[in-house]
């Protein structure tokens, strides 16, 4: 049943058809309830998988910190692939995690959506200067892994200035300074707010050429020598060079092979065609219409081998055409995605 369920995800992942997402959507959860004992306890408590692809019952995200929730047997040489979230202040133990030991579906769908909405449908190579980590520095960064894979294809050059000490302003400056043609700039909020405060300092950096690009992603959780969106806007303009609607928001987690993207900052987040997002009540996971705030729950056909119905603890409100708006982060406990107590779903996704 995996062999042919992979061969049509990778069809869908080369020629998207939304009118194929409902179908392929059941037969993956179908697949995952049996292959994966611990989800399909949970959804047999749940209810069942239903009908449609928002009918299947979310697992919480936090889960993925404390089960394994592959399918596949791990390798015997333990070289899994495993994919971690970025550090957490509880420690270790608390931070997402996902093996994945194939990653096909993941790299056969990421360039068309990130062509489309950060390089604005120009294949044509430039030079990129990533403020992430290269995925052989950080091998369990899923947003390492996908800047590397499209660099490969996409960039005529890609310089790396940040490794695991930070960022080097110094190889950051002079990838902005030399060289022809526009640049894109792939950072994480963190990473760009730190580049600009370096180049504040002199020596002063000339403003990028026309058509330089910046794909942000990530918020500034846990810190406070921050900016607001709309000044760290301004600062980019202003230091720069490269305006507002050039400034490409990215929405993609750990736990997910799908990634989402806005028009702009401020624009709401349209996910790519193997993934969806719906709106629940944080108390009763009813699902809540557009325009109406709760929690964000995810249907990623791509996650085939983990768990597709993924529960967040983003909170957003969806539009009519299902785009997403983040409104923040879900305060207190773990989100429960069912009428289970957080306890009870331990209890039962854990092996008897």
């Amino acid at each position: 049943m995996r062999t042919e369920l992979h061969k049509r995800l990778l069809s869908f992942a080369r020629r998207p058809d939304a009118a194929a997402f409902d179908a392929l959507a059941l037969d993956v959860a179908r697949y995952q309830v049996e292959a994966l004992p611990a989800y399909g306890r949970f959804v047999a408590a749940s209810g069942g998988v239903g009908e449609r692809w928002d009918t299947v019952p979310p697992i919480p995200s936090e889960l993925f910190a404390e089960l394994d929730l592959c399918s596949q047997p791990p390798r015997e040489d333990g070289k899994d692939r495993i994919f971690k979230t970025s550090g957490t202040t509880q420690g270790e133990a608390l931070r997402g995690r996902r093996r994945v030991p194939d990653i096909s579906l993941y790299d056969a769908a990421m360039a068309g959506p990130f062509i489309a909405a950060v390089l604005g449908g120009d294949q044509s190579p430039r030079r990129w200067l990533s403020l992430v980590p290269h995925p052989r520095i950080m091998p369990t960064s899923s947003l390492s892994h996908m800047i590397g894979g499209l660099a490969e294809a996409l960039a005529s050059e890609t310089i790396w200035a940040v490794d695991l000490e930070g960022l080097d302003l110094g190889r950051a400056r002079a990838a902005l300074s030399e060289g022809d043609g526009p640049i894109v700039i792939l950072a994480t909020a963190f990473a760009l707010f730190d580049l600009l405060e370096g180049l504040a300092q002199p020596p002063r950096t000339p403003k990028l050429p026309a058509g330089s690009r910046v794909m942000l992603t990530g918020g500034f959780k846990g810190r406070t020598d921050v900016i607001s969106e709309g000044e760290l806007l301004a600062r980019v303009k202003r230091q720069l060079g490269i305006p507002a609607e050039l400034v490409v928001p990215e929405y993609g987690m750990t736990e997910l092979s799908s990634q989402a993207y806005a028009a702009c900052v401020g624009q709401p987040f349209a996910p790519m065609p193997s993934l969806r997002f719906r709106i629940v009540d944080p108390l009763t996971s009813v699902p809540l219409p557009a325009g109406q705030e709760g929690l964000v729950a995810c249907f990623d056909l791509l996650n085939l081998d983990n768990v597709s119905a993924v529960l967040t603890s983003d909170l957003g409100v969806l539009d009519a055409d299902g785009r997403l708006t983040l409104r923040g982060r879900l305060a207190g406990s773990m989100p429960r995605g069912c009428s289970l107590t957080a306890e009870e779903l331990r209890s039962l996704v854990r092996e008897p």
